[in-house]
């Protein structure tokens, strides 16, 4: 019989997947490759983060919801409930990205988020309702750090639309903020699994959220290009950035 993984094994295990499914999303993206090319216009970062304020808006909701679940582990509920407070209004940081590009002066109604946007915020909400209450841990994991991953990414982007910190508020807020969440979230898979089904389960919603992520990610290359063929009407308030 194998003698259980320590936590140092565990959190191995989970950086090694989110290695793996990072590279695979990495290098099979087709958003990633213009932007690692330059080939990239404002129209796109405006996509992005209009998606980004979409599943930002429900962060606070489903982590509150999980607290609520688990009341009866105040350690965790109360983990559940601050960092819920410390969430709620990011997607205002989205959103004025999107308007620093140079839409203040446009009067346009916010488009909806896309399919792949909804399945991701869906699925967090089921996560958060059913299942092992810990398991939302593994979608804070990867997200409170992923710019080690993201982050040349973004420094293309802002290289290639010389973007400045005040059209990067949400990207910038999040680099700091989140090592701090990240320290937070070992300190609370440390003090909150108790065996391996619970290590398991948080594996599982790890790998499957940042999945979905990277099929949002698809889905914002395919409104772009779609745009540029003037067949994403949802977007036509975006040609007022070629003017900017």
């Amino acid at each position: 019989m194998n003698s259980p993984r320590s936590f140092e094994q565990q959190l191995s295990r989970l950086d090694d997947r989110i290695d793996k499914i990072w590279t695979d999303i990495l290098d099979n993206s087709q958003l990633v490759k213009v932007i690692r090319e330059g080939n990239v216009s404002k129209a796109l970062y405006a996509i992005y983060m209009i998606e980004t304020f979409h599943y930002t808006a429900h962060n606070a909701r489903n982590q509150g919801l999980v607290g609520v679940r688990h009341a009866d582990n105040p350690v965790y509920a109360k983990f559940c409930f601050e960092h819920a407070a410390q969430e709620v209004g990011h997607e205002r940081m989205a959103l004025h990205d999107v308007m620093s590009l140079g839409l203040k002066n446009q009067v346009f109604d916010m488009p909806s988020a896309l399919p792949a946007t909804d399945v991701l915020i869906a699925y967090l909400y089921w996560i958060s309702f059913t299942g092992n209450p810990l398991q939302r841990l593994g979608y804070s994991y990867w997200a409170e750090n992923a710019y080690q991953f993201i982050m040349p990414i973004i420094n293309k982007l802002s290289e290639t639309l010389a973007l400045k910190p005040a059209q990067l508020t949400f990207f910038i807020a999040h680099s700091d903020i989140d090592i701090e969440h990240f320290n937070e979230i070992k300190l609370m898979l440390q003090r909150t699994c108790k065996n391996q089904a619970d290590w398991d389960a948080i594996a599982s919603v790890m790998e499957t959220s940042l999945r979905l992520t990277g099929n949002m990610l698809e889905a914002v290359y395919e409104q772009y290009e779609a745009w540029q063929k003037g067949l994403a009407p949802r977007y036509d308030f975006l040609h007022a950035l070629d003017r900017s």
